[in-house]
């Protein structure tokens, strides 16, 4: 049974009219400015509490990172975390929620880097950036390393992965997709039966935005829209996807196409929650985390 605090979350994207920014294609382009203000990519002192942050500049552009104040409490994993925001958007404020939990849960550091956005930035741009940010912090570090992606990022992680491999790079420890979004499209019609249940996404904005990120090139190429990549080789997975989302189908597929690769997967489906609801202080979001807490812990010895 959905949460109570879940049901208002819901209500409250709602009330919002969050979808609304991906519904109509007018909205959003004018939505634009707003999504994208540089004072977003500044974490608030407020969801930094307890956090030792500090930014450099990796590929022409800002990387956070992140770890516990107190040193005595860090530990040798090291996390880069792309963020979602369907390559149109800066991190909200559940992001910062998030990264503070899994560095005071965990002890790790995480590199948050601040890739550039579409339409100004496609998706050759916005992945050398977030494969230069996994250059400059995970790949010498001795320590465990892992790649989380949620949403948009999961698309980044994904096919971060297949670049290391390509290059012959050593791989993350493991992956953690959230609410991945790999298909530009959004082509499964199942999307299409979710859409009237989703608080928060809408397909007819999402395939704009997949259009924009996607700059002129295919959509359908493993490395625009990884839900048809080769998964081959990969690191343990994990992913968590709701049912009320209407990227639900993607996690399925990364899961059939990951599980025939024979990868470790660790597939996580939360019945009635919506996208990223693991970033959220309600009782699913908190299960969720420990569930991931866990998988990094089982990855760590």
């Amino acid at each position: 049974m959905t949460s109570l605090r879940a049901r208002l979350v819901m209500a409250g994207l709602r009330a919002r009219r969050s979808k609304r920014f991906y519904s109509d294609p007018d909205s959003m382009r004018q939505s634009l400015p707003e999504a994208q203000n540089p004072h977003k990519t500044v974490p608030p002192p407020k969801r930094t509490n307890g956090l030792s942050v500090r930014t450099e500049q990796v590929g022409g552009y800002g990387c956070h990172v992140f770890s516990p104040e107190d040193p005595t409490k860090r530990s040798d994993t090291f996390i880069l975390h792309l963020h979602g925001g369907a390559f149109v958007s800066e991190p909200d404020n559940h992001h910062w929620d998030f990264v503070r939990d899994v560095v005071l849960s965990t002890g790790a550091t995480i590199a948050f880097p601040m890739y550039p956005l579409a339409p100004r930035a496609g998706h050759k741009e916005i992945r050398d950036c977030a494969t230069a940010a996994y250059d400059r912090f995970l790949a010498d570090h001795p320590g465990h390393r892992f790649v989380f992606g949620d949403s948009a990022g999961g698309a980044l992680a994904v096919y971060l992965t297949e670049t290391l491999q390509r290059r012959g790079d050593s791989l993350p420890t493991a992956l953690v997709l959230l609410s991945p979004w790999l298909d530009m499209e959004v082509s499964d019609r199942r999307s299409e039966q979710i859409d009237p249940d989703d608080p928060e996404l809408d397909i007819d904005g999402l395939r704009l935005a997949g259009e924009w990120y996607a700059a002129g090139d295919d959509p359908t190429a493993p490395e625009i829209s990884p839900v048809y990549a080769d998964y081959s080789r990969f690191p343990p997975l994990q992913i968590f996807t709701g049912t009320r989302d209407i990227l639900n189908p993607d996690a399925h597929k990364a899961l059939a196409a990951a599980t025939r690769s024979g990868v470790d997967v660790e597939f996580h489906e939360y019945p009635g929650m919506f996208h990223n609801w693991t970033m959220q202080p309600i009782p699913e979001g908190d299960r969720a985390r420990r569930q991931l807490y866990a998988f990094l812990a089982r990855h760590q010895s």
